[in-house]
């Protein structure tokens, strides 16, 4: 009689029970869950960081000169590169569209936000660069500079009108190039600030 070969019997696919099914419900979502939270714990501590430091190493990673350096040669005149004492630079940045300009940013001693513009562009070119709406008043020298007073008022449409409100400034024509100082600081700031600037553009 011919041996009869028994095949092994295929192994049947284990159906998932309502237990197993469970367990494996409960291990990704708490899986998920600590992903999401770790995820949540980057994002927050990082975005906290970054608001709090902002403004503290400003100042420190700054440096204005070597920044105004960089600026003069693209730019093709001299950039000012003023920090009077008491004031400190919050940021500093050129730009080459139209009309090229060199921008600082300080925090006056009183706390206030002034921001220095400069181009070679005439007042008119370069007002469009102010936050708000700014109109000339009063002309007068400043060591021999003739400069005029601005007033600015917020634009009803910009979102951080705050920091415009009550701002002021002044505009000077320095050789080549034309200098806008302005912000919420005093009279008193703008001028210093002023001062100092066509200080450092003249030498």
């Amino acid at each position: 009689m011919p041996e009869s070969h028994e095949s092994p019997q295929r192994k049947k696919r284990e159906l998932p029970t309502k237990k197993n099914t469970s367990v494996r419900n409960l291990v990704w979502a708490i899986g998920l869950n600590i992903i999401v939270v770790a995820i949540a714990a980057v994002v927050i501590v990082g975005l906290g960081r970054s608001d709090r430091d902002a403004s503290s190493q400003a100042a420190s990673t700054v440096n204005v000169g070597e920044s105004a350096a960089r600026a003069s040669e693209a730019l093709g005149f001299r950039a000012a590169d003023a920090e009077p004492g008491g004031w400190s630079v919050r940021d500093a940045k050129m730009s080459t569209a139209e009309p090229p300009y060199w921008e600082v940013r300080y925090t006056s001693p009183s706390g206030a936000l002034e921001t220095l513009l400069q181009s070679r562009a005439d007042y008119p070119a370069l007002a469009p660069r102010i936050r708000g709406e700014a109109a000339k008043s009063g002309y007068f020298e400043i060591e021999g500079t003739e400069c005029a007073n601005l007033e600015i008022r917020a634009n009803s449409n910009d979102n951080d009108a705050e920091n415009t409100k009550g701002a002021s400034g002044l505009v000077c024509s320095a050789g080549e190039t034309t200098l806008i100082i302005y912000g919420a600081g005093s009279e008193k700031e703008h001028a210093a600030l002023m001062k100092e600037t066509l200080d450092r553009v003249k030498k």
